[in-house]
């Protein structure tokens, strides 16, 4: 055989050991060395993505009774190695959540989230009321607690966040998003929790930068007395401030993430009442315009450090 005609097989056959080589390595999912018997439709997929990906109803993996190596193709119950040629089916193996994989992505299995989640056991710990792992950092310097925080989905892009692979981002208020949705959320110039409207950053520079707003921005005298009465996002008071068209600032904490909660008057008290329709909505990290936030960035607005929830393994 010419070295042409050798250098033509070896480009042929290329593709067919690739896919031999994959077959028995696992999908793009996971690299395991077994095919799930999917019990709900009785086909063969090598994980529940790739039968979710490809069929109209969902398929949970804790169902599964038998599978398939793909060294010898012997078909058995679910177990760690091959009763057959003696493979073992993932390097990390979990025979609860029916789970194999030979990627080391510090795999453990949470009996309290009753699944197995990624980033290390020692990393984590399991909160009983917010019934989901949280970072270590948490348990020594505290958070806030939401009840079964994780068993809700995303408020972003209303995906599951509880059985995610996709990391979830925990913010000071506790509720969860997404972590591409917190980034993009910022990018967007909105940093206000969309469960709760609470900061999820620290918005001091942009605070300060309201002030100086405020203060070169004198409201017309026929406005100047009226005061209203407003309700902090940030540290849930109630102040009676000032009526501002820039913002209304928190006399608590600072923060100009507030609401009106009705129409503002004059500080006599004995003058004309506004008009209560007037917009109950203050300047806030998610309505201000994008100028405001334009100049707040060249301030060096600080970005939160992301502090994330384990995603499914």
């Amino acid at each position: 055989m010419s070295k042409k005609d050798a250098a033509t097989e070896s480009e042929d056959t290329a593709p067919v050991i690739e896919e031999i080589s994959e077959k028995r390595v696992g999908c793009a999912h996971y690299k395991r060395r077994a095919k799930f018997v999917t019990p709900c439709c009785n086909k063969l997929y090598m994980c529940r993505y790739c039968h979710d990906e490809n069929e109209e109803h969902y398929f949970n993996r804790k169902s599964v009774t038998e599978l398939i190596c793909t060294e010898c193709d012997t078909r058995q119950k679910v177990q760690a190695e091959c009763e057959n040629c003696g493979v073992r089916f993932g390097k990390y193996t979990c025979l609860i959540c029916n789970l194999f994989d030979d990627e080391d992505k510090k795999q453990y299995h949470c009996d309290g989230c009753g699944i197995c989640r990624v980033g290390g056991r020692d990393r984590f710990f399991h909160c009983e009321r917010c019934n989901m792992c949280l970072p270590v950092q948490l348990q020594r310097v505290g958070h806030r607690c939401v009840e079964n925080v994780s068993r809700a989905n995303c408020p972003v892009c209303l995906e599951d966040i509880h059985t995610s692979r996709i990391p979830c981002h925990i913010p000071d208020c506790g509720h969860l998003l997404h972590r591409p949705c917190f980034e993009q959320m910022l990018k967007s110039g909105h940093y206000a929790c969309p469960t709760c409207q609470t900061s999820m950053i620290d918005m001091s520079n942009l605070w300060k930068y309201l002030d100086s707003e405020v203060a070169a921005t004198p409201m017309p005298p026929e406005y100047a007395d009226y005061k209203t009465t407003i309700l902090c996002k940030d540290c849930h008071k109630l102040s009676t401030v000032k009526f501002h068209v820039v913002g209304l600032k928190c006399q608590h904490c600072g923060a100009y993430n507030t609401c009106q909660t009705n129409g503002f008057h004059k500080d006599s008290g004995t003058s004309d009442q506004a008009d209560s329709s007037t917009s109950t909505s203050s300047r806030s990290p998610s309505t201000s315009s994008s100028s405001t936030f334009a100049e707040a960035e060249q301030n060096e607005l600080p970005r939160a450090n992301p502090m994330d929830e384990p995603p499914q393994a």
